[in-house]
């Protein structure tokens, strides 16, 4: 390994530390979101269908950093409350990814058979549990492929985090090149990081879904 990178690896890996903890908070809080989402939005909640509509386009039309300086700046503004960097991350990016991952849980769910839910109202259950116990798993196992996608760009989201000052692996790689000036060097130890972590999440994925997949 190049000495730069052994010289400054602590602070590059506590900069990686950080961006894999922000990607597990925001993968954990962004699929309940997305999922809450879906559920509405499949079940067609009267006005709550319309609020998550305009939500999802909302996101998927603004890009990401837009969506981090609205909840660094504008929000706080907006309430009259403070916040950290770190913690309008965690809500930038879970608004953000929310929002694709409500899209790809609701394709989910529209894939599950009508009649699937009809025999779980048959035995007994209400909508909410037929929903709960039969729908909702059948349709996460069949999107584990895409969701993991989604995990796989969120974790590359992470980098920028460093726009607005959160202590993260690429900034913080950026803060060692300012003062070594090696950015061949220090940025494809950055690139390969990032493949190799993103290799990971793909492989977890397909894992997952060879073993947990239903036709």
């Amino acid at each position: 390994m190049p000495e730069v990178i052994l010289k400054n690896l602590p602070f590059m890996l506590q900069g990686l530390a950080t961006s894999l903890q922000i990607s597990a908070m925001v993968a954990l809080g962004g699929t309940l979101l997305g999922l809450v989402v879906a559920v509405i939005l499949y079940s067609r909640v009267p006005v709550l269908s319309a609020v998550a509509r305009v939500y999802i386009e909302f996101i998927r039309g603004t890009p990401l950093l837009v969506v981090l300086f609205i909840a660094f700046f504008g929000l706080p503004a907006l309430f009259g409350y403070q916040t950290t960097a770190y913690k309008a991350t965690i809500v930038a990016f879970i608004l953000f990814i929310g929002a694709y991952l409500a899209e790809d849980i609701r394709s989910g769910l529209m894939t599950v058979k009508p009649t699937l839910n009809q025999a779980a109202l048959a035995t007994g259950l209400t909508q909410g549990q037929a929903l709960r116990f039969v729908v909702v798993p059948l349709a996460v196992r069949r999107i584990i492929p895409t969701l993991f996608n989604q995990y796989v760009r969120l974790f590359k989201f992470t980098s920028v985090a460093s726009v607005i000052g959160v202590a993260e692996f690429t900034g913080n790689a950026m803060l060692v090149n300012a003062r070594e000036f090696q950015p061949v060097t220090i940025l494809a130890f950055v690139a390969l990081t990032y493949l190799v972590i993103c290799l990971i999440l793909s492989g977890i994925g397909r894992w997952l879904y060879a073993r947990l997949a239903v036709s």
